[in-house]
Order: C-alpha cells, then structure tokens, then sequence
C-alpha cells in the first residue's frame, strides 16, 4: 500500500518548482505572477500546518477574556472579545495588558502563516 503524500507536502512540493525552476525562466509580469503564485501556495501550507493549533490557542485565550459566554466558534468568539472591547471591557489597567497579550499572541501567530519572520514582534 503506498501512502498518499499530505496536501501540505503537495503544496510545498508545487511551491518549489514554481519558485526555483518556473521563475527564473521567466520575466516581466510572467515571472511576478509565478512569484506570487509560489507565495501564495507556502502560505496556504502553513496554514494547514500551523492553523488548527492556533485557532484552539486563539479561541482558548479569547474564552479567556470573555469568559462562560465565549462561544465555540472562534469567529463569533472574535466578535465577542470585539464587542466587548467597544464596550469598554478592557478599559481597566491590568484587564487591558490581559487583553493586550492575547491579541498580540493572535496577531503573531497569524503572521507565522503569512509573514514568517514577521511574527517575532515583542510589543511595546
């Protein structure tokens, strides 16, 4: 039996031969849109790599902030910790660096998918 190789794999396989056998041959707005397509297919790999973990993490401090009433769902989770915000949840000291925290965590690892090297930011 031959193992079927993981969409992830197959990704950055085809982002490989895009990025270095495609693209040199290449020029003009060809060649910059073969970049961008191998840019794109290593984002999508990290996201089926990275994604499932940093959703639960994202969800799990976003229950956090919002507590019992945080729903299952991380995007209605963010528009609970968003609503919360406007209403002024985070408005106290220490709740804000709470919140501050989980965001940034957030934040850095959705930039671990699409930016890397962009995500090791430290907040002021």
């Amino acid at each position: 039996m031959q193992n079927e190789p993981e969409a992830a794999d197959i990704l950055a396989v085809v982002a490989e031969v895009l990025a270095q056998e495609i693209v040199p041959q290449l020029s003009g707005s060809a060649q910059h849109h073969a970049r961008v397509a191998a840019n794109l297919l290593t984002i999508v790999e990290r996201e089926l790599l990275l994604a499932g973990e940093n959703d639960r993490v994202e969800l799990q401090h976003l229950a956090e902030i919002v507590g019992d009433e945080c729903p299952d769902d991380l995007r209605r989770a963010r528009r609970a910790v968003s609503t919360s915000l406007r209403t002024g949840f985070a408005d106290e000291p220490r709740r804000f660096a709470e919140v501050w925290g989980s965001l940034v965590d957030a934040v850095r690892n959705d930039l671990a998918i699409a930016k890397p090297g962009y995500d090791d930011w430290e907040a002021d």
